[in-house]
């Protein structure tokens, strides 16, 4: 148990670092400082911080998988606006709860192969999922898989690129504005 909250601690000081400096700028001293933990200790559960940083990556993708399947259910379909919206509210939800890492990604992926790598799985993994559905509703995007992949890769980009400006450039706003107006884009562009 105290193996899994010290990990548990790492995480959440790197998380608070992330708000207030650069991914860049963080060393396993300051984590293990915010933390409250000794530098020996956090080499019991990260090679380095860019491993600590990729375990976020995996927590941020089960926590969207958690939210959209609580929010919808396995075998939901993306037929209707209320469908759409469901959808957009979970990315939106994880995405606000999980910003620290998000940002951490992204600045990272600028630098290194790796979260290149890593920000391209997250961004993959959402396109398979809007273009499975796509082409489940046989919506117009989606004549065929090669234009359903298309728009699966636009409405995720766009999603990503909302999220990332309204949440972490521009903070403040209102979340349920947001959630309708890419509810609303997206809805059009798929359902006419």
């Amino acid at each position: 148990m105290k193996s899994k909250r010290t990990e548990a601690e790492l995480k959440d000081a790197v998380r608070r670092l992330l708000t207030r400096k650069s991914y860049a700028e963080i060393k396993i001293t300051d984590i293990t400082a915010e933390a409250g933990k000794a530098v020996g200790s956090f080499y019991r559960y990260f090679e380095d911080k860019d491993a600590l940083l990729t375990s976020l990556a995996g927590d941020f993708q089960a926590a969207l998988r958690s939210h959209v399947v609580e929010q919808l259910g396995h075998g939901h379909t993306m037929s209707t606006v209320d469908d759409i919206r469901h959808h957009v509210r979970a990315y939106w939800a994880t995405y606000r709860e999980h910003l620290p890492e998000i940002v951490g990604i992204f600045q990272a992926s600028m630098a290194s192969g790796t979260f290149r790598h890593i920000h391209d799985e997250l961004r993959r993994r959402q396109v398979e999922h809007w273009t499975r559905h796509i082409l489940e509703i046989g919506a117009p995007a989606g004549k065929n898989e090669e234009s359903a992949r298309m728009a699966g890769l636009a409405i995720s980009c766009m999603l990503e690129s909302f999220a990332y400006h309204r949440l972490a450039e521009s903070p403040g706003g209102d979340d349920e504005e947001a959630i309708e107006t890419l509810t609303g884009l997206i809805a059009r562009g798929l359902l006419g």
